[in-house]
């Protein structure tokens, strides 16, 4: 995973690696400020964004991986706050007690899947909840590589996402999400305070244990509070 991934100067290598909690959390500002360029929100969408971004890093299970720009000197090392961090992607297990298995729920009860079939479809998943790359990096191949090295390493049966319909599937997530192997869940559903339909997609985990509850000790309480 600490290979280079993408050179975009001579000066400076991509590389993806693996991003603890607390790292996550010192880094937050930046990643956030990362979200919204690469989804052209106003900087007025920050401090909501990172409230968000915040609750989502203590969830059990978190798991994530970021792009950094280093120089072919260093080794990639998201401690390190000189390397620049180019992209993102990070998930978290689903349970009953989050918004997003509460909205898919009731989805899937209202297209009429059992109540019995619904608990076991949401009994092992992790949600991605945020795959992104700044601007001037995109199209190189790092999100694809980002969210193919996150699911190779999630403990869970199932990964889940949710994404915006658009015609045709025709944009790039729509074809990243098809080209990894996410099937449909659930079609032109709209949450709340959202005026697009989404569609929600899962890939069975062929390296996920098992036993569906059998998952990683989540960090410490101490790895939970930012530095």
């Amino acid at each position: 995973m600490s290979q280079p991934i993408a050179q975009p100067d001579q000066d400076h290598l991509v590389s993806l690696a693996p991003i603890s909690r607390a790292v996550f959390l010192r880094r937050l500002d930046e990643l956030v400020a990362l979200h919204l360029k690469a989804m052209g929100y106003p900087p007025e969408a920050f401090r909501q964004r990172r409230s968000l971004w915040l609750s989502n890093a203590n969830h059990p299970h978190f798991t994530s991986l970021v792009a950094l720009l280093h120089s072919p000197a260093e080794e990639p090392d998201p401690a390190n706050p000189a390397q620049k961090i180019v992209g993102v992607c990070f998930g978290f297990q689903g349970s009953r007690g989050t918004w997003w298995y509460q909205q898919v729920s009731y989805g899937l009860l209202a297209s009429g899947m059992p109540p019995e079939d619904v608990t076991e479809t949401l009994s092992s998943y992790t949600e991605i909840s945020e795959i992104h790359v700044l601007p001037r990096f995109q199209g190189s191949g790092i999100g694809t590589r980002l969210l193919t090295e996150v699911l190779g390493i999630l403990p869970t049966r199932d990964a889940m996402l949710s994404t915006p319909e658009v015609p045709g599937e025709n944009n790039h997530a729509w074809h990243l999400y098809r080209g990894l192997g996410f099937t449909d869940l659930l079609r032109e559903h709209r949450f709340p305070g959202d005026p697009r339909p989404f569609g929600i997609l899962r890939k069975r985990l062929h390296n996920a244990p098992g036993d569906p509850t059998t998952v990683r000790e989540p960090a410490s309480d101490a790895d939970r509070v930012a530095r």
